[in-house]
C-alpha cells in the first residue's frame, strides 16, 4: 500500500495557459515589455542629466571668485539649451514608456520614434567622445550601450503587431 493521493488529471477551466508565468502586459510580448521598460529608465536618466546640465550651467557664474568674464551669459546659451533639449527629451521617452505600457493608441509608434531620435543622438555622441582631445573612452562605451538599448527598443516598438 502506498501513502499517495492519486492524482486527478486537470479540467480544461483550471488548466492554465503556457503564457500564465509572463509579467508583462497582454498586448506587449516579453522582448517589448523589457524595451519599454528600459526606455523608461533611460528615460528617467536622461531627466536627471538634463536637470544636471542646467543647474550647472545657471551656477556657472559662482565658479569664480572675483568678477566673471565679460562673456558669461554667451557662454551659458548653449549648455542650458542643450540641457533643457535633454530634459524634454528624457521626460518624453518617460511618458512614452508609461503611455506604452497602460496600452495607450499610438504610443508605440511615438515612443519608438523618439528611441531611434535617442539612438541617434548617443551615436552622434559617441562619435564626438572619440574624435574630441581629450578622447574619452569611458564615455564613448556608455553611450555606445545607451545606442543599442534604445536602438533595439525603437525596432521592438515599431515593428508590426503580430
Amino acid at each position: 500500500m502506498t501513502s499517495r493521493r492519486p492524482i486527478r488529471a486537470a479540467s480544461a477551466a483550471g488548466a492554465r495557459g503556457r503564457g500564465a508565468g509572463s509579467l508583462s502586459p497582454a498586448h506587449l510580448g516579453e522582448a517589448t515589455a523589457a524595451a519599454t521598460v528600459a526606455v523608461v529608465v533611460g528615460g528617467v536618466a536622461l531627466a536627471v542629466t538634463g536637470i544636471g546640465i542646467v543647474v550647472m550651467t545657471l551656477a556657472l557664474g559662482a565658479r569664480y571668485s572675483g568678477d566673471p568674464p565679460p562673456d558669461l551669459g554667451s557662454l551659458m546659451i548653449g549648455p542650458s539649451i542643450g540641457g533643457a533639449a535633454i530634459l524634454l527629451l528624457g521626460v518624453a521617452l518617460t511618458a512614452g514608456g508609461v503611455a506604452v505600457l497602460n496600452d495607450v493608441q499610438r504610443a508605440r509608434l511615438v515612443t519608438g520614434i523618439l528611441a531611434a531620435i535617442a539612438a541617434g543622438l548617443s551615436a552622434i555622441g559617441t562619435v564626438l567622445a572619440m574624435t574630441n582631445p581629450p578622447p574619452s573612452p569611458v564615455m564613448a562605451i556608455a553611450l555606445t550601450i545607451a545606442t543599442l538599448v534604445f536602438g533595439v527598443a525603437a525596432l521592438l516598438l515599431l515593428r508590426p503587431r503580430r
